[in-house]
């Protein structure tokens, strides 16, 4: 069964990185840059849990595992419009407002580079497209999700007020409260940060003269899938309940479907001899930056599909870490783990298959482990290039 959830805001919610907070170790709580997937699905499962009767016994723990949680999208709450990470192929030359596409390119006689596999091949600019040295500028982090998937295919895409930034952060300083007499206890101060995912700020710097609105009304887009008591809850959901750190409530609201496979999409991947696939969400690989699917050769199937692409160039950012606490046996902290970052863009070219079946794993996860995409970690996107 599948279901769609609405999640609405009024507070900044917390959202921590992995760093040390608390007695001893920290006295300044540190926010991750969006809600991770997994902080999602655990507030989610919680939630059903809790309207079926709050019973989380082993039975009833077993049967809210295995629940799909995906998405935590934001979706602008006036006009219904999902937006996606920046994908990192995107280069923007702020001194002649161009964006431009970074592509795979062939070593040049007497070039050189460390790529881990001698098949891949560097991402750059084309020469054609970037003659002359310049400071790339600020790319928006939200994409709308039609000019997305205009980029996607390969097309040109402008910046304007439909683009949005990352959500404002709000710092709050407290003090630990002496309960005998009421007063603050000494050297107690410590800070918390948050996230302000009710609005967004729009790009700046783009903007239209006569649009004065300069955040959007924002909510969190969430599909869920599950059987039994689970999906049948999912459905009615209508309830607040606490997303991420301190208890800051949300609105959780079942919903109309949310999202789907643009039909220019698959048309552009129907007889596609080029495939380029960017990450909405963190993917976890267990070799690192290199989807499990690959073998040596950096040849391999995506799950769900008889398509066999070639790697033969990445761009992505730095690695980030994930990490967290477990109130199952055994109790205590959960290991660290390395996030290929959301936005990351892999080039393939196709081996065998009909990549027109891409089309159908759009916003599917791509993560090694089944948790890990049951957590919605490495929802995937396709494109050309």
């Amino acid at each position: 069964m599948e279901n769609w959830i609405n999640i609405s805001f009024r507070d900044p919610i917390v959202s921590r990185d992995g760093r040390p907070f608390g007695a001893g170790q920290g006295n300044r709580m540190r926010s991750a840059g969006w809600p991770l997937p997994s902080v999602v699905a655990g507030s989610l499962r919680s939630l059903i849990g809790k309207q079926a009767g709050g019973d989380f016994s082993e039975q009833r723990q077993r049967d809210l595992l295995p629940l799909g949680v995906v998405g935590g999208l934001p979706k602008c709450e006036t006009d219904g419009t999902l937006y996606l990470p920046a994908p990192h192929d995107c280069v923007f030359n702020f001194e002649n407002r161009r964006v431009l596409s970074s592509r795979p390119v062939d070593v040049q006689l007497g070039d050189g580079c460390d790529l881990p596999h001698e098949s891949l091949r560097p991402v750059m600019l084309p020469q054609t497209d970037s003659p002359e040295e310049f400071e790339p500028g600020p790319v928006p982090s939200w994409w709308p999700s039609d000019r997305f998937a205009q980029w996607m295919l390969g097309k040109q895409v402008n910046f304007d007020e439909h683009f949005l930034q990352s959500p404002e952060v709000d710092q709050r300083t407290h003090a630990s409260i002496n309960p005998r007499n009421g007063a603050a206890v000494d050297g107690s101060l410590f800070s918390t940060t948050s996230l302000a995912l009710a609005a967004l700020p729009r790009y700046p710097g783009a903007a239209n003269p006569g649009f004065h609105e300069s955040h959007a009304r924002m909510q969190l887009a969430v599909r869920v899938r599950g059987e039994g008591w689970c999906g049948q809850t999912a459905s009615q959901l209508d309830a607040l309940h606490p997303l991420g750190g301190e208890r800051r409530l949300a609105h959780w609201k079942a919903t109309q479907q949310l999202w789907s496979c643009p039909k220019e999409i698959a048309v552009g991947l129907a007889d596609a001899k080029r495939i380029r696939m960017a990450l909405a969400t963190p993917a976890i690989f267990s070799d690192g930056w290199k989807p499990g699917w690959l073998n040596a050769d950096l040849t391999g199937t995506p799950p769900g599909t008889e398509v066999k692409l070639q790697l033969v160039g990445v761009c992505i950012g730095r690695w980030q870490a994930v990490s967290g606490w477990s109130l199952a046996e055994p109790r205590g902290p959960k290991p660290v783990r390395r996030m290929v970052p959301a936005g990351g863009v892999y080039f393939f070219e196709a081996v065998s298959g009909r990549p027109g079946d891409l089309a159908g794993r759009w916003l599917e996860p791509i993560s090694d482990d089944a948790k890990e995409c049951r957590d919605g970690f490495g929802l995937a996107t396709w494109g050309i290039w």
